[in-house]
């Protein structure tokens, strides 16, 4: 019986380690890219942030510029 829990526990443990991976940092860049982010898709973030910026006439924090009207 506890080798049967051996074995088992041994078998999580191992299924868990087995999906760690490094990256390098020249790596890193491509996984900090925009459609990376787990909140979904990266392009409608970015238009939903220029709609808003657009209808609220004020860009905060988004990293764009631009006026009330939609232009840059």
């Amino acid at each position: 019986m506890k080798k049967r829990a051996l074995g088992i526990a041994l078998a999580l443990g191992l299924g868990l380690f087995g999906g760690c991976a490094t990256t390098k940092p020249w790596q890193r860049e491509h996984l900090a890219e925009r459609v990376m982010a787990p909140d979904g898709d990266g392009e409608r973030e970015a238009l939903r942030a220029h709609m808003l910026g657009t209808r609220e006439g004020a860009v905060g924090g988004f990293g764009a510029g631009g006026g009330g009207c939609g232009c840059n």
